[in-house]
């Protein structure tokens, strides 16, 4: 007996961890993407994907692939320096 098993079937999606039951993914997910954690920040939406970290301000949008992260600086308490690979630093 044959079965036929789906990629999707072997790796499923893990359970979202959000911090705040009313926030919701602020961008389309890709095909295969799920989203991991959502929280919110004081003026921001944070989620992380499988995919991607995505940063979302009231007027602009951070979004980096995670393949992309060189190294993650926690810099005073407020502060988070992404340094990418590509030699971009996101603050």
């Amino acid at each position: 007996i044959l079965e036929y098993i789906q990629a999707k079937d072997l790796f499923p999606p893990k359970e979202l961890v959000s911090d705040d039951d009313n926030l919701q993914v602020p961008f389309p997910a890709l095909q295969g993407e799920g989203v991991e954690y959502l929280g919110r920040a004081d003026d921001a939406v944070i989620a992380i994907s499988n995919y991607r970290l995505h940063i979302k301000f009231k007027d602009s949008i951070i979004n980096v692939p995670l393949m992309l992260i060189e190294s993650v600086e926690s810099r005073d308490m407020f502060q988070l320096h992404i340094i990418c690979k590509d030699s971009k630093v996101v603050r």
